[in-house]
């Protein structure tokens, strides 16, 4: 241990002689403490965010999804599905076909997305779950209804149940054509399906194969593709564009959140901006704790001066209180912003709009960027503080 950082320890543990500087020293720790909690805790919102939508897109979206270019509809040869099939990586895939429906009940109008998939969907989506409750009805369009939206559609699916078939008008477009038309057509409830709150809520599902017997062409939209964990998806996605060629888009799940990606990221520049701004304001309580500092134990350094000690090691005594003065205020400020972010995560104690809890995911790369800008603001604030202490000397002598 250096003389000058020996010293360092003393002038920051030690009481002062004036009252006023233990009160400056301690405020300076406290705002970057501040500065440090405030940083720290937003930036583990943005990765508890971030991450909330990982598990989302996971949920709701398949790996890869391939549509047409140019046209809603199309149809790929079997031969063609049996070569995605053996590439290697690909595990499962689903054709799917979404149409907007209309029904009405009660006086009032509904609009609702059905959703045609095959016998394979439940392998692409994990977590889509549909169960049988009774047979299909011939000259019917049979479907599946959410668990989820079963609270808001249950008295008019027991009025369909008991009473008279309900009616729906699927909303369809002529080809080549802007005129949309509507085809009327029988339900029967053949059981329920479950996928999540959201998408229990925003679909009805039915089997592709008579989605496309109403439509009276053997087409689908989208083919949705599910790859093992560890293979590489870009590879995969070549793999397709070269067997499928230009005219289709294959989107991977990592393209369809970029955009989501490209908002999160220009927020996290403009927070860092934000609090580097917040920091380097606090930061003047530091640069006076150190000067006021200076002022206290000037007789001191004089005394130091006299002994033999160079100005080179009485400036290092105040740049190590400096680094002491930010280091302790960072890692509190860490400390707590840790402690809240557990409570969070734990007990979901915050919440947006009374429902839904702010997510919070703590990160070494978010506490690491944290801890370099406050010790690089600290140390160049501590470093500004020392050029003072020359003239301080040669003018007490």
């Amino acid at each position: 241990m250096t003389a000058s950082f020996y010293i360092s320890i003393r002038y920051f543990f030690s009481k002062k002689k004036t009252n006023l500087v233990n009160i400056i020293v301690f405020l300076s720790v406290l705002s970057i403490s501040v500065s440090t909690f405030s940083l720290s805790t937003i930036l583990f919102v943005f990765s508890g965010l971030e991450n909330l939508n990982k598990k989302f897109y996971q949920i709701h979206y398949p790996d890869i999804t391939v549509s047409h270019s140019n046209e809603k509809d199309f149809y790929i040869d079997d031969n063609v599905i049996k070569k995605i099939k053996s590439i290697q990586g690909v595990i499962a895939l689903s054709k799917t076909m979404e149409k907007k429906v209309f029904f009405y009940y009660n006086h009032h109008e509904y609009f609702i997305l059905l959703k045609g998939v095959d016998m394979e969907y439940e392998k692409v989506m994990k977590k889509f779950k549909r169960i049988n409750l009774k047979k299909n009805r011939f000259d019917y369009l049979n479907i599946y209804v959410g668990w989820s939206s079963m609270v808001s559609y249950f008295p008019m699916l027991l009025y369909h149940v008991i009473n008279m078939p309900l009616q729906i008008f699927i909303l369809d477009y002529k080809k080549n054509s802007l005129v949309s038309f509507f085809m009327k057509k029988k339900i029967s409830i053949k059981g329920i399906f479950h996928f999540s709150p959201k998408m229990d809520r925003k679909y009805f599902f039915c089997d592709l194969s008579e989605l496309q017997y109403i439509m009276k062409r053997k087409v689908f939209h989208v083919l949705e593709i599910k790859i093992h964990d560890k293979a590489n998806i870009n590879n995969v996605k070549n793999i397709l564009l070269k067997e499928l060629g230009q005219k289709f888009n294959v989107i991977t799940r990592a393209e369809r959140e970029k955009i989501f990606y490209k908002v999160l990221n220009t927020e996290k520049i403009f927070i860092y901006f934000l609090f580097i701004l917040m920091t380097v304001i606090t930061g003047f309580n530091l640069f006076s704790a150190i000067c006021i500092l200076q002022l206290d134990k000037l007789k001191e350094l004089v005394t130091l001066w006299s002994i033999g000690f160079s100005l080179y090691k009485i400036k290092g005594i105040f740049l190590y209180v400096g680094f002491m003065i930010t280091i302790f205020g960072c890692l509190s400020g860490l400390f707590i912003s840790y402690i809240v972010s557990l409570i969070q995560e734990k007990y979901k104690i915050f919440k947006i709009a009374k429902r839904t809890p702010f997510p919070v995911k703590i990160t070494i790369e978010d506490t690491s960027i944290v801890v370099c800008i406050i010790l690089v603001i600290g140390s160049i604030i501590s470093f500004c503080s020392l050029k003072r202490i020359h003239n301080m000397i040669s003018n007490y002598k």
